[in-house]
C-alpha cells in the first residue's frame, strides 16, 4: 500500500507475529510513520496509543487540523509544497483563511505543538511552509474566483477593519451581502497595521491582502469612529463590532502617573505612523508576552540605549514566543523573570527607574485577584527614564450603555451564535475574548459571518471549494534516513544587522530547502482515506 516494505509476518519458535525486516526499531528501518499498518491490520494488534471513536478519528489521527482555530487542511498544502505545487498549497490556505501571507509571517501556529512528527524527531515547519506557498502562490485557482453568491439586499455594517472584521466582511460578502466597514484608523488592518512592528510583519504584504478582501465590492470607511452602535441599525440589517482591545492598560502603582510612563498599544502605533512616542533612552518594558517584545524590540530599533524586560511568569511561563525572547536577547535586550513591580521611582515628576522583587510563588484566588509571595531581601532597581506598561490591553468603544460588558471592558455575547444584548449587533474578536492571536480572530470571523448570513436570512454555508481536486499518490516509497531528518531552519538576520531598522528580520526557509522540509510530514490524512479494513473477528460475526 506505502511501499515502504519494512513489516513482514515472523516467526519465533511455534509464535508468529508481524515485526519489522531486520528486527530494528522502526526509526532504523526507515518507516515513514503513516499509521496505515494500524489502519490495515487484521488482527487489531497494531494499534494507536490513544483510543478514539469513529467520529473524532479525523481530529485525533491529525491533530495539526483540529487545533488550528480556522481547521485549514494543513496535510494537504504541506503536501502540495512538498510536489512544487505552489498555487495548489495557496488555494487551500484560502479555502479558510483569507490572510495566508499574513499568517505565514506571524501565525501562532498551534499546529506545531501538536504536529505528530515531533514523536519521532521535530515537528514540521508549518508556518513557514505556508509563507513559502503564499509568496510563490500566483492567484490561479482564487483571485476573481470563488463563491459569490447574487445580491441580497441586505446591508451590513461592520465597526472595525482589523482581522475578525475583515474576515467576516469578506465572507458576508462572499454570501451576497452589501457591506461597509469603517475604521477610526487611516488604514485598515488593525494590529497588522499599527501593532505588529513591520520587522515581522511587512506592511506591503498586509496592504496586498487587504485589497485582495476589499475587491469583493466591501466598502470601507476609513478615519470613521463609530461611537453610537445603536444607531447603525435604522440604515443597516444587521451590525458587528470587530474592534478589538486598541487600549493599553496601566496598573496602579505609585509612580504610574509620571511622565515617561507609556501604554504599549499607543507606543507601537506611534512607532507604526512614524510619530513621536515620546520614548527616553533608557527603556523598561512591564510584561511578558509578545507585545512587550515587540514594544521592547521596537524601543531598541528607535535609538533605546538599552532595554529591559520585567515580567511576573517565570522565564519558561512566559506567554510570548520563544523566538521572540530569544531574538531579543540577541538583540541586546536584558530580561527579567519572574518578578513583581513594587512601584516607578521619580526624579521632578518624570520616571527615574522601576523597583522590582524576585517571586517564590504566584497564585491566583477565588476571585482571580493575583497573590504573589516575594523571595525576601530580592529588591532591585532598574534604573531608567521610560517605563512602557504591556500587560494587557481592553476594548474602547465608548459608552454604549446598552450592551453588556465583561471583564475588561469586553462585549458579552451568546456563545451559540455571536450577537451581542443588543438584537441584530454582533460581535467577535479581541473586544470579545481578549487578546489573542491572528488565526483565531479569523476563525471566529468566519464565525460569526455564518452566524449574520443566518440572521440575514442565508444558510450560514460560508464554505468555498479553491484548489483543485487532489489526486493523491498513496505510495510513500521508502526514504533511508526519514525517522532522522531534522527540521530545517529559517535564516535569520545576524543581530547586529536587524537591531537598529525595521527591515524583516526572518527571511524564511531557502528555495532549495522548501521542499524537503515540506516532505517531512507524515502525511497522517492518508490513512483516513484508507477503505474501512474488517478485523478477524468481524469476518467470524458475518459467517455466524
Amino acid at each position: 500500500m506505502r511501499h515502504v516494505g519494512i513489516l513482514d509476518y515472523k516467526k519465533k519458535g511455534v509464535e508468529s507475529y508481524v515485526g519489522t525486516l531486520h528486527e530494528k526499531l522502526l526509526k532504523d528501518e526507515d518507516c515513514r510513520f503513516c499509521g496505515a499498518c494500524a489502519e490495515v491490520c487484521p488482527t487489531g494488534t497494531i494499534r494507536d496509543i490513544a483510543s478514539y471513536s469513529a467520529s473524532d478519528k479525523w481530529d485525533q489521527l491529525i491533530p495539526c487540523h483540529s487545533a488550528c482555530p480556522a481547521h485549514t487542511d494543513v496535510p494537504r498544502y504541506v503536501r502540495y509544497v512538498s510536489e512544487g505545487k505552489y498555487d495548489e498549497a495557496a488555494a487551500v490556505v484560502r479555502e479558510k483563511a483569507p490572510f495566508p501571507h499574513v499568517l505565514g509571517y506571524v501565525c501562532n501556529h498551534v499546529c506545531e505543538g501538536e504536529c505528530r512528527r515531533q514523536a519521532v524527531s521535530d515537528p514540521i515547519s508549518i508556518r513557514n511552509i505556508k509563507r513559502y506557498a503564499a509568496e510563490h502562490d500566483t492567484g490561479r485557482y482564487w483571485h476573481h474566483k470563488g463563491k459569490q453568491l447574487p445580491d441580497t439586499n441586505k446591508k451590513v455594517a461592520i465597526v472595525g477593519a482589523g482581522v475578525a472584521g475583515l474576515t467576516a466582511a469578506y465572507y458576508l460578502r462572499k454570501q451576497g451581502h452589501d457591506v461597509t466597514v469603517f475604521e477610526q484608523q487611516e488604514k485598515a488592518g488593525g494590529m497588522m497595521q499599527y501593532g505588529i512592528p513591520s520587522y515581522r510583519l511587512p506592511r506591503k504584504n498586509v496592504d496586498e491582502e487587504i485589497n485582495y478582501i476589499l475587491e469583493t465590492g466591501i466598502h470601507l470607511k476609513t478615519n470613521h469612529r463609530i461611537d453610537d452602535v445603536n444607531a447603525l441599525k435604522k440604515d443597516y440589517d444587521a451590525i458587528l463590532l470587530a474592534v478589538g482591545n486598541q487600549q493599553g492598560r496601566i496598573l496602579k502603582m505609585e509612580g504610574s502617573d509620571a511622565s515617561g510612563v507609556l501604554t504599549n498599544l499607543s507606543f507601537l502605533r506611534q512607532v507604526a505612523k512614524g510619530q513621536e512616542t515620546g520614548m527616553g533612552e533608557h527603556v523598561i518594558v512591564l510584561g511578558g508576552g509578545n507585545v512587550a517584545f515587540d514594544c521592547a524590540r521596537s524601543a531598541k530599533r528607535m535609538g533605546a540605549k538599552d532595554v529591559h524586560v520585567a515580567a511576573l511568569e517565570a522565564r519558561d511561563k512566559m506567554t510570548a514566543d520563544e523566538e521572540e525572547i530569544l531574538e531579543a536577547i540577541e538583540e541586546g535586550i536584558t530580561i527579567h523573570p519572574g518578578v513583581t513591580f513594587e512601584h516607578i521611582t521619580t526624579k521632578d515628576g518624570h520616571v527615574s527607574g522601576v523597583g522590582i522583587s524576585k517571586i517564590a510563588s504566584f497564585t491566583f484566588d477565588e476571585n482571580r485577584q493575583a497573590v504573589i509571595e516575594k523571595v525576601p531581601d530580592s529588591y532591585e532597581l532598574i534604573a531608567g527614564d521610560t517605563v512602557i506598561f504591556a500587560v494587557g490591553q481592553s476594548c474602547d468603544l465608548g459608552e454604549n450603555k446598552a450592551l453588556e460588558r465583561g471583564k475588561v471592558n469586553s462585549i458579552v455575547t451568546n456563545e451559540e451564535n455571536g450577537m451581542t444584548s443588543i438584537e441584530g449587533i454582533f460581535a467577535c474578536g479581541d473586544a470579545v475574548y481578549g487578546t489573542k492571536s491572528v488565526i483565531l480572530a479569523i476563525a471566529k470571523g468566519r464565525e460569526v459571518a455564518s452566524s449574520m448570513d443566518k440572521y440575514l436570512g442565508g444558510d450560514g454555508d460560508i464554505s468555498e471549494v479553491l484548489a483543485p481536486v487532489e489526486h493523491i499518490n498513496n505510495a510513500l516509497g521508502k526514504r533511508e534516513g526519514f525517522g532522522y531528518e531534522e527540521r530545517i531552519q529559517p535564516t535569520i538576520v545576524a543581530p547586529d544587522k536587524r537591531k537598529d531598522n525595521f527591515n524583516l528580520v526572518n527571511l524564511g526557509i531557502d528555495d532549495d530547502k522548501i521542499k524537503k522540509e515540506a516532505s517531512r510530514c507524515l502525511q497522517c490524512d492518508l490513512r483516513c482515506h484508507i477503505t474501512h479494513s474488517k478485523i478477524w473477528s468481524e469476518y467470524r460475526k458475518e459467517q455466524e
